[in-house]
């Protein structure tokens, strides 16, 4: 089981350097907040509401992007998805990832699906790439390595992944050929093989690090 430990003193100014190490369970507001939303998301996609009970819900949740709107950043200052403490790195759109244990080429984690990330009584099978690439790009890219981006990943599916139980996810860095980074992974549950994963990386020349949102804004508002 995962720890439960104080929040980090930097947790409201978090950088994009990894330091890929096992997560813990943090006792801070913003992991709160990570939380809170996907309870969320559970609960709707669990939910069969009335339509006054939709309707109410929805102006909720309305009124709470709206507060949170007066505090947008840009995505260099935002903190969800660079909590690297935090299973899932305080981003809810995969299931949060615990990573129990990590070495210079190899990592180990375990992940918990629920309703939300269901395809029909099992995870759907769009989010189990998700998952590979957590896990992968994280590897791929720590231990000092330069910035590499996903070429590609190729997932095989050996067994339905059940919901509400453990499932673990491993993960390898099988060769490096000059800016090329070859992944490999499975996931588990139990004994049984859910999935297994073939993955390529691929390390970017300095002018690929540069936001190609910003410059791709800026195009078509000069236009």
């Amino acid at each position: 089981m995962d720890a439960t430990i104080a929040a980090p003193e930097d947790i409201w100014s978090p950088s994009w350097d990894d330091p890929f190490e096992p997560t813990a369970d943090s006792l801070d507001e913003f992991a709160e907040l990570a939380d809170a939303l996907r309870s969320v998301q559970e609960a709707v996609t669990r939910s069969r509401p009335s339509p006054d009970a939709a309707g109410r819900a929805a102006r909720t949740l309305r009124d709470l992007a709206a507060r949170l709107a007066e505090f947008e950043v840009d995505e260099d200052e935002q903190i969800s998805g660079r909590r690297w403490d935090l299973p899932g790195r305080g981003q809810t759109v995969t299931p949060p990832l615990h990573i129990d244990e990590v070495t210079e080429t190899r990592a180990r984690g375990h992940v918990t699906v629920g309703r939300f990330h269901s395809g029909r009584y099992a995870m759907n099978g769009g989010v189990t790439p998700l998952i590979f690439d957590e896990i992968l790009a994280r590897l791929a890219n720590s231990s000092g390595r330069p910035w590499a981006r996903t070429a590609y990943l190729r997932v095989d599916y050996r067994a339905p992944a059940p919901l509400g139980v453990e499932l673990r996810v491993e993960a390898e860095l099988a060769g490096q050929d000059g800016r090329k980074r070859f992944m490999r992974g499975a996931m588990y549950h139990g004994d049984v093989l859910v999935a297994e994963v073939d993955g390529l990386w691929i390390e970017l020349k300095p002018d690929q690090t540069q936001n190609i949102s910003a410059i791709g804004r800026g195009a078509e508002e000069s236009s």
